[in-house]
Formats: structure tokens, sequence, C-alpha cells
């Protein structure tokens, strides 16, 4: 081979070599991008805001952590009564509860790999954060949804954005994942198209006691910072129909 064209065979080696660690270094630094809601709930307590966490203050996090599981016991012993219920939750609550009792008394709730689950809730929307991976190779993945109460027991899902830092993901398999566990708690889901999009319909069984009770979710409303929902709890007497997924 000429010396003229080994040298252009190094150079084009050393121009593929230089392009893919540029590409490796843009790829790393794409991953490691953290969203300003995730790096907002770690800054202190003085500029958080209401969807976030305190981290500076760790007894105001307990406390937030302990209000958060009273309110779930309450809600709980709530529907467990014929008659109205409803709750009331704040993310900074269960980003507490998030932060503290998750870790400590239930780890094996998250898959292997995943840790620091956050959440902010925007007017409809619910977002979502955590750290994948383990040791200096973890990323923040994250997505954010459109949350809607269609009917009585009847939710619509719609992922509008999922990413591994800033690295968009695709859609899709997310949303089937995301059917199929909720569908192993004993829901219904369906994957539709709507206005170009694709949805994810979860129908939410009013689950008789043995045919004596039922229970209705009748409202659900999402705002900055805080989620309300509210419904009734039914005796046999009072079970109305049991209603089915909407054909559309």
């Amino acid at each position: 081979m000429k010396q003229s064209s080994w040298r252009r065979v190094q150079r084009t080696v050393l121009g593929c070599l230089g392009g893919l660690a540029v590409a490796v270094v843009v790829v790393a630094v794409l991953v490691k991008h953290e969203p300003g809601f995730y790096r907002q709930l770690e800054i202190p307590a003085a500029t958080i805001s209401v969807n976030a966490v305190p981290a500076g203050d760790a007894e105001d996090v307990e406390a937030l952590a302990r209000r958060a599981m009273t309110k779930a016991s309450a809600w709980h012993a709530s529907i467990s009564r014929t008659g109205s219920w409803e709750m009331a939750v704040t993310a900074s609550e269960l980003n507490a509860w998030l932060a503290v009792d998750l870790p400590r008394n239930h780890p094996r709730w998250l898959p292997q790999g995943v840790t620091r689950p956050r959440l902010v809730f925007r007017p409809r929307h619910v977002v979502l954060g955590t750290r994948v991976g383990s040791g200096p190779l973890t990323a923040v993945a994250w997505l954010e949804c459109e949350v809607l109460l269609r009917d009585v027991n009847h939710l619509m899902i719609v992922l509008e954005q999922a990413w591994l830092g800033a690295i968009p993901v695709p859609r899709a398999p997310i949303l089937r994942e995301l059917a199929r566990r909720i569908s192993r708690l004993g829901m219904v889901t369906d994957l539709r198209m709507m206005d170009g999009r694709t949805v994810l319909m979860v129908y939410i069984p009013s689950t008789h006691d043995a045919g004596a009770t039922s229970y209705w979710l009748e409202s659900l409303s999402i705002g900055d910072g805080e989620l309300l929902m509210a419904g009734e709890t039914r005796s046999s007497p009072e079970i109305r129909e049991r209603p089915v997924p909407p054909s559309s």
C-alpha cells in the first residue's frame, strides 16, 4: 500500500474514532441531565416549592411522611364504611413518604436498580422521576402523564413525555408495560388511539366484598401540588348497576 493511501486510511480511522468518542461524550452528557423538577427536590428548604421535599430539614420531612401515612390510614377507614368519602394529599407529603418510609420499611416495592422516586402534581398532570442504575452509572428516568377521570371508576391516562436524562424514550412500550402492571392489580386496561395519541384507559372495578359493598371513585382533581379525590361506598341495597368501560 502506498504511503499516501495508508495515511488516508489512518485519517479515516482516526476520524471515525474521534466521531465515536464525541458521540459517546454527548450521549453521556444527555443521559446525566436531570430535569429541573427532580433537582429541585434536593435544593435548600428556603427555596423549595410546594411540589418538593425540603431536603435540608429532616424533622419536617419525617412529619410530612407521617402525615401522608395518617391520611392513607384515614382514607382506608373511610372507604370501609358506607357513605361518601374524600381525600386530599400533597406532592410534598407523598415525596416525603417516598423519601423516608418507602426505603425504610418497603425497600422491595421498587424494582432492582430503581431508587429515589419523586413526583410533581400539575393541573391535570402527574410528573414522575426516579434514579435508575447503580453506582456512578445512574441516570434520571422521568415521564409526564395527563390523568383524567372520564366517568365513575374510569380513568384516562395520556403519556405526554418520557425521557432518560435528556434523551427521549419511545412511549408506546412504556404504556404497554404500565397497562400490564395496572392489569395485575385487578383493573381493566385498554390502549386506544384518540386524536392521534395512544391513550391508556383504566377501568376500576367497584370491587364488591362478597356482594355486600361496592366502591365508586366519582371525582378526581389534580392541581398545583395537590391531588383531590372523592367517592362513595355503598352497601348491598344501594348498589347500582355496575358500569362497563365506555366503548369510546
